[in-house]
């Protein structure tokens, strides 16, 4: 069984906590901001349930710090806190506008005590520059990211020299210190049961 928040339901949580919040729509000036990174604008989440059993695969803990690579608004770091026993959750994105919507948010559970504080960071930065110094676990959803851009993400998780899980909506090229142990199938926003592959790294 997955922790309770409160004795509720996180996904009701979730729900209460992003009440017309979405990551859909940004300024032209944050699109291309994103573009000039090698990333991709395009937006797309993983469903509530979807985000749940992902976590409860992950089974983390106390000692994990978990990452979500494009974090868009939040939602998966905030619910792997809501739900899990991990140490400190971790999201970053580069879009200012979906940051800041992301901190809104948690600026809301923090003060209602929903989350404790300093337990989620949200972190407005490019992914290839951010530090991953600390990851146990990384989650991206980078169906839309162009393959160079994947393979530099690939890079900077080995080159950390530890064993570390990597889950990605895209299927991963063949790396050696990139071992595929699962593939999960979990509903997201624009597919249901999409592919959701699992990576242990440096294993």
């Amino acid at each position: 069984m997955l922790p309770r928040v409160r004795r509720e339901d996180p996904r009701a949580v979730m729900r209460a906590l992003y009440r017309e919040v979405d990551g859909f729509d940004i300024p032209r000036v944050d699109e291309k901001r994103v573009w000039a990174s090698k990333g991709s604008p395009t937006y797309g989440e993983i469903m509530p349930t979807a985000m749940l059993r992902m976590l409860e695969y992950l089974e983390l803990d106390e000692g994990d710090v978990f990452y979500d690579l494009g974090a868009g608004v939040g939602k998966v770091v905030m619910m792997a806190a809501l739900a899990t026993k991990v140490g400190r959750a971790v999201g970053v994105e580069l879009s200012r506008s979906r940051i800041a919507k992301a901190r809104r948010v948690l600026e809301r559970a923090e003060h209602r005590e929903i989350v404790a504080a300093g337990r989620v960071e949200l972190r407005n930065d490019d992914i290839l520059k951010t530090s991953l110094d600390d990851a146990t676990a990384i989650y991206t959803c980078s169906t839309a990211f162009r393959l160079e851009f994947t393979l530099k993400i690939m890079t900077k998780v080995a080159r950390l020299g530890r064993p570390v899980t990597f889950v990605s909506t895209q299927v991963l090229e063949p790396r050696r210190a990139f071992r595929r142990v699962d593939t999960l199938r979990l509903d997201m926003s624009w597919r249901r049961k999409s592919k959701v592959y699992v990576y242990r790294v440096n294993d």
